[in-house]
């Protein structure tokens, strides 16, 4: 795994392309949008490409679609409503974490909103008698930080054929 000299992102496959009549490392994605000419295929794939053509899709090993999503997801108040169910109960945090057979620092991580796992979900539902997962909302929305990155040799390529343009 590389660095596309011309988008930057790392960790990726490269391979070694022709631009502007320099030789670059770029990712697939790279070549495809700015349709470079390929000048050798990476060494690790060169026999599997000969053998047999690979489909690039959204399934893990087990053939189970990661990109779909799950019909339910975890309360935003969930932390709430384990403090609310444990109350109900008469427990201290202590006993809680001991009838659950966790540690106690792991109880009030949850309990001040820290995200317990799936499996130990499960159990909190189980031993307290709540639903902490509900159904997805529709209006679910993902904000995607942007992050700043030097400039690449795909930028200045690109404002040098642009200035060409003008």
């Amino acid at each position: 795994m590389a660095s596309c000299e011309l988008c930057g992102k790392e960790k990726v496959s490269t391979r070694k392309a022709r631009t502007a009549g320099i030789q670059v490392e770029a990712c697939a994605r790279c070549i495809e949008s700015m349709n470079l000419q390929v000048v050798e295929l990476p060494t690790k794939f060169t026999k599997m490409v000969s053998k047999k053509k690979h489909a690039v899709t959204s399934r893990g090993v087990a053939g189970k679609d990661i990109m779909a999503k799950k019909e339910k997801e975890l309360a935003p108040d969930f932390h709430k409503r384990i403090i609310q169910g444990r109350k109900k109960k008469n427990w201290d945090q202590r006993t809680f974490a001991s009838k659950m057979n966790e540690r106690l620092n792991i109880v009030q991580k949850i309990e001040n909103g820290g995200r317990p796992t799936d499996k130990l979900i499960l159990k909190i539902e189980k031993i307290l008698s709540i639903e902490l997962n509900i159904e997805r909302s529709s209006e679910h929305t993902t904000s995607v930080n942007t992050i700043k990155r030097n400039m690449t040799i795909g930028d200045a390529l690109e404002d040098l054929l642009s200035r060409r343009e003008e």
